[in-house]
C-alpha cells in the first residue's frame, strides 16, 4: 500500500476544503499556544496544499508626550512566520510526536532569505504578511533596495489618502486611516509534513494535532529602515531648509547654529513627493544626522515631535516639498549652519523615537493573533479504496510514510570563546545535510531591536554608512568567524579549512564557503536561488550526502564543528542552531505506528 503515497501513483477523484478553528481560545498572546487538531474523519489529507489562516493585529503604546509614535510592522521577509517560535505535530491527541522544529522563526528566514526571487517576494508579500520592496518608496541617493522601507503598500499600515495634503491625527492603534492596520495572512507551515506532497492518511493516524508556540514581542517588531538612523541612513528623507525656499541663503531659509525653529522641509530626495511616501507619523520623535559612516558623536541633541505634516506647494517654496510642523522649538545644536544648499554636506531626518528620555525604557508593543483556523485539503479518495485499504492492514499490512524533517541541536557560545568546538550527538538513520545558524545572542529589549542601535554591524560603505543588524537572534551572523571545519566519522570534512575571512571582513564573498553553503541547502529541499543575503544572514552548511535519494546514517558517528575566530576578536555572543535535515519515516500498522528517525 505505500506505492499509493508516491506522488506519480496518486489518484485524486476529488479535493474538498474544510476549516477547522484552533481548539484552546480566541485570541493568542505572545508567548501562547496554539492548538490545532485535525480529525481521523478528514481521512486522506494534502498537507503541502493545507494552510494556516490568521489575524494579527498590532498593539502600540498610546500616543503621548511621554511616549510618542512611529510605524511599526513585523519582519519583513518573514512576516507572520516571525511569529512562531517553535511547532510540534503529532499523530491523534498527542500520541506519537511525527515532528518538532525548535527556532522554526530562524528556520524559516533562512529558507525565505537563501530561497527567493521577485515572484516569491511578491507571494509572501500577498499571503504571508511580509513586506516588499514597493519603488514609491525608493532611494535616490544610492541605499540599496530594502523591503523594510515600504510605507506606501505596507499590510501593517494603513494607506494615506491620495488627496490628503495635510497629516494632523496623531498615529493610534484603530483601524483607520493613517493607523496600524490588521494583517491577515495564510501561512504554508515550513516543516516536513506540510511540504511533503504526498497524501496523508489521518484516518489510520487519529488524526493530527498541531501545537504552535508563539514568540516573545521584544523579538518580533521592526521599524521602517527609512526612519531609522542605523538602517540605511542614506535612505531617510534629506533635511532641507526652514521656509522651503530654493532660493536660502545663510539668513534666510538656512538654519542658523544655535537657532531655534518649529518648521523643517525635507528635500525631494528619496521620493519625498507628498504625504503617502512620507515614513514619519503624526506624534513621532524626530532628529538631524550627517551623512557620515560614523555618526554617533554628531547627533543634533535637540529633539522635536511632530505635529502636523503637509505638503506645500507655491511660489514661497518653489518646488513642492514636505513640511514638518513640531509641536515645540528644538535648536541646532550641530555646530554647523544647516540647509540643502548652503551646507557643506547633507543632513538627514531621522526618528528619535528610542533616543527620547522619555520614550526610550516605556516603548514596548505587543500583538494579539485571532481567527485562527486551518485550510484542510481533504482528497476523495476511489470508491472501494478505503475499504481495501483497510482490509489489508488487518490483514497484517504496512504503510510507510516518507518525509522531511529538522532536528534542531543547540550549542551556546560565550563571547570570548575564539576557538570552540561544537559537539553535534547526532541520531538520524537518513541524514541528508546540516545547516550551522550562529544568531546573535545578546538579550535586546524592545526598544533596541526596533532602533538597533548597538546590534550587530552587518556591514558599512560609502552609500549606505553603518548599516546594523534589525533582525538579532533571527538570524546568523559571521562576527569575525575566520575559517570551519567539520569532523566525523574519523575524517576531516571538507579536507581543508573552510575560509570565511572575506565575509567576515564584510567586503567580499568566499568561494568555497558558497560552495559548500549551495549543496547543504539543496540537500537540505531549500533551493539556493538567491545569495545576496549571505552577509545579513550567515550559515555554515555541509552536504552529508549529494544526490536525489542519497542518505547519511549519522547513528554513532561523533560529530564536530570547529571554528576558529582567531583573526579579530568576537563582538557577539551567540546561539548556535544546527539544524540537521533528515529523512523520517512513519510505519503503520494494524494496532499503532512508529516513527523512524
Amino acid at each position: 500500500m505505500s506505492s499509493f503515497f508516491r506522488s506519480a501513483d496518486k489518484v485524486k477523484v476529488g479535493q474538498t476544503e474544510v476549516s477547522i478553528p484552533a481548539e484552546n481560545g480566541l485570541n493568542y498572546q505572545p508567548g501562547g499556544r496554539i492548538d490545532l487538531y485535525i480529525p481521523p474523519t478528514s481521512k486522506f489529507v494534502d498537507l503541502s496544499q493545507t494552510t494556516l489562516k490568521m489575524n494579527v493585529s498590532l498593539a502600540i503604546p498610546t500616543v503621548n508626550v511621554a511616549n510618542g509614535a512611529t510605524r511599526v510592522q513585523l519582519d519583513a521577509e518573514t512576516g507572520l512566520h516571525s511569529l512562531i517560535r517553535s511547532i510540534r505535530i503529532f499523530s491523534g491527541r498527542k500520541t506519537a510526536l511525527l515532528e518538532e522544529i525548535e527556532g522554526y522563526d530562524i528556520l524559516t528566514a533562512l529558507r525565505f532569505d537563501y530561497e527567493t526571487n521577485e515572484n516569491l517576494k511578491g507571494k509572501r508579500a500577498l499571503t504571508q504578511g511580509s513586506t516588499n520592496y514597493d519603488p514609491a518608496c525608493r532611494s535616490t541617493l544610492g541605499s540599496l533596495k530594502t523591503q523594510q522601507g515600504n510605507c506606501l503598500s505596507n499590510p501593517y499600515f494603513s494607506q494615506v489618502a491620495g488627496e490628503q495634503s495635510t497629516l494632523n491625527t496623531s498615529w493610534s492603534t484603530t483601524d483607520a486611516e493613517y493607523e496600524q492596520h490588521v494583517a491577515q495572512g495564510e501561512l504554508h507551515l515550513n516543516t516536513g509534513l506540510f511540504r511533503n506532497p504526498a497524501v496523508f492518511p489521518a484516518l489510520l493516524t487519529d488524526g493530527i494535532f498541531v501545537e504552535i508556540l508563539l514568540q516573545d514581542a521584544r523579538r518580533v517588531f521592526r521599524q521602517l529602515d527609512s526612519v531609522n538612523r542605523n538602517r540605511h541612513l542614506s535612505l531617510n528623507p534629506v533635511f532641507h531648509s526652514t521656509n522651503g525656499s530654493d532660493s536660502q541663503t545663510a539668513n534666510s531659509g538656512s538654519w542658523i547654529k544655535d537657532a531655534v525653529t518649529s518648521t523643517l522641509f525635507l528635500t525631494r530626495d528619496n521620493n519625498q513627493t507628498s504625504t503617502q511616501v512620507c515614513p514619519f507619523v503624526v506624534g513621532e520623535m524626530i532628529t538631524l544626522v550627517p551623512a557620515l559612516a560614523n555618526f554617533s558623536a554628531s547627533v543634533n541633541a535637540s529633539i522635536g515631535r511632530i505635529k502636523q505634516i503637509e505638503q506645500v506647494t507655491g511660489a514661497t517654496v518653489g518646488t513642492s516639498k514636505t513640511k514638518l510642523t513640531l509641536f515645540h522649538n528644538v535648536s541646532n545644536t550641530t555646530g554647523e549652519v544647516l540647509g540643502a544648499s548652503y551646507s557643506t554636506g547633507k543632513y538627514h531626518v531621522v526618528s528619535a523615537q528610542f533616543e527620547s528620555a522619555s520614550s526610550a525604557a516605556t516603548y514596548a508593543p505587543s500583538y494579539t493573533i485571532s481567527n485562527v483556523e486551518m485550510i484542510v485539503q481533504q482528497i476523495e479518495v476511489p470508491q472501494g479504496y478505503e475499504s481495501s485499504m483497510m482490509g489489508m492492514m488487518k490483514e497484517g499490512g504496512t504503510i510507510n510514510y516518507d518525509y522531511r524533517s529538522f532536528t534542531n541541536y543547540r550549542y551556546s557560545q560565550l563571547v570570548a570563546d575564539n576557538v570552540a568546538n561544537i559537539r553535534l550527538p547526532l541520531i538520524e538513520s537518513r541524514a541528508t545535510s546540516i545547516l550551522c545558524v550562529p544568531t546573535d545572542a545578546t538579550a535586546y529589549n524592545a526598544k533596541q531591536m526596533m532602533s538597533a542601535s548597538n546590534t550587530y554591524t552587518e556591514y558599512t560603505d560609502s552609500l549606505d554608512y553603518t548599516n546594523h543588524a534589525s533582525r538579532s537572534g533571527l538570524v546568523g551572523i559571521s562576527d569575525n568567524l575566520q575559517d570551519y571545519q567539520f569532523i566525523y566519522d574519523g575524517r576531516i570534512n571538507p579536507s581543508r579549512r573552510v575560509d570565511t575571512s572575506k565575509i567576515s571582513a564584510k567586503n567580499s564573498i568566499s568561494q568555497q564557503w558558497a560552495i559548500e553553503a549551495e549543496k547543504a541547502l539543496a540537500m537540505a529541499d531549500i533551493e539556493p536561488l538567491s545569495f545576496m543575503a549571505f552577509r545579513r544572514n550567515f550559515f555554515i552548511g555541509r552536504a552529508l550526502a549529494l544526490g536525489k535519494n542519497a542518505v547519511y546514517d549519522a547513528r554513532g558517528k561523533d560529530f564536530n564543528l570547529q571554528v576558529e575566530y582567531t583573526g579579530e576578536d568576537q563582538v557577539k555572543p551567540k546561539l548556535w542552531n544546527n539544524y540537521v535535515a533528515h529523512l523520517r519515516r512513519l510505519e503503520i500498522r494494524n494496532g499503532g505506528l512508529t516513527v523512524i528517525r
